[in-house]
């Protein structure tokens, strides 16, 4: 009778830890429910967050984190990366976007760091990488077939529009230089792209351009920047992360790439990325 007893307190304190076990990890998934964030959000302070998107995916958060954008966003303001919020589906089709007020839009933080005057003369050529970014989701070839006059070459298109696709957004007056410099460095010993850049607009011509560009600046292994296009992007998107991390208050959203980025860096130490899980 005593073992019996003994036998059913036992099964009573198992019980017990397979209940509070079960609590624990209640509490567990409610907290990872409450910082829900897949493409990463970095809170710095209590008036900045970086907020990673995908740029065509549409930003999930948790509702605390949404809360904690959307006060912030509207009260020290909210910036969007390159050529501006508008264009990036990714924040205007969450859904705490509508919460955000219009009139603390501040436009693009790229912008910012441009006119901020931090940027060296000899680092500007750069911000030529964004040619090759995002060439789909940019639709590149078709702006720049639209773009062509009869008769030019890639090199002379390029040169023209430059405003048009560069990082800079035309801010540092790139000219023809510039751009013959950067082709040259982002040259491989099989893909001349000056040589490239030669030949006549045509749909052709310019996809293999493109393609070729964007393999080389952003292959598989891309972080391992194995060819000398994705060493050029990669100074460029240094210079953009520490103007993030250095920045002022408000709400940026940023490629979750970036976020990665920053928490490994010097200038980022302390900083911790909150989810990221899909980056």
């Amino acid at each position: 009778m005593e073992h019996n007893i003994y036998v059913k307190k036992d099964n009573m304190n198992l019980q017990e830890q397979i209940s509070r076990i079960k609590s624990m990890m209640g509490l567990l998934l409610e907290t990872e429910e409450n910082n829900y964030a897949p493409w990463g959000i970095i809170f710095d302070g209590k008036n900045k967050i970086l907020v990673g998107d995908m740029h065509q995916t549409p930003i999930e958060l948790s509702e605390n984190l949404e809360k904690k954008v959307i006060s912030v966003a509207n009260k020290y303001g909210y910036y969007g990366e390159g050529i501006g919020l508008e264009y990036n589906k990714a924040v205007t089709g969450s859904k705490f976007y509508k919460d955000l007020d219009p009139k603390m839009h501040k436009g693009s933080w790229d912008e910012k760091l441009i006119k901020s005057g931090d940027i060296k003369d000899k680092d500007k050529k750069v911000f030529l990488y964004a040619l090759f970014s995002n060439v789909d989701e940019n639709h590149r070839l078709e702006k720049f077939m639209k773009q062509a006059k009869e008769g030019e070459t890639i090199f002379d298109l390029l040169a023209r529009t430059i405003p048009s696709w560069s990082a800079e957004m035309g801010q540092f007056d790139l000219n023809k230089k510039d751009l013959e410099n950067f082709l040259i460095d982002i040259s491989e010993d099989d893909v001349d792209f000056i040589k490239l850049s030669k030949k006549e607009v045509n749909k052709k011509n310019l996809d293999d351009f493109l393609t070729k560009g964007e393999k080389l600046q952003w292959p598989k292994n891309w972080q391992e920047y194995p060819y000398k296009a994705g060493q050029v992007a990669r100074k460029a998107t240094t210079l953009r992360d520490k103007f993030l991390i250095n920045t002022g208050p408000g709400v940026y959203f940023v490629g979750a790439g970036h976020l990665k980025d920053i928490i490994q860096m010097k200038e980022g130490e302390g900083l911790k990325l909150i989810g990221g899980e899909k980056i």
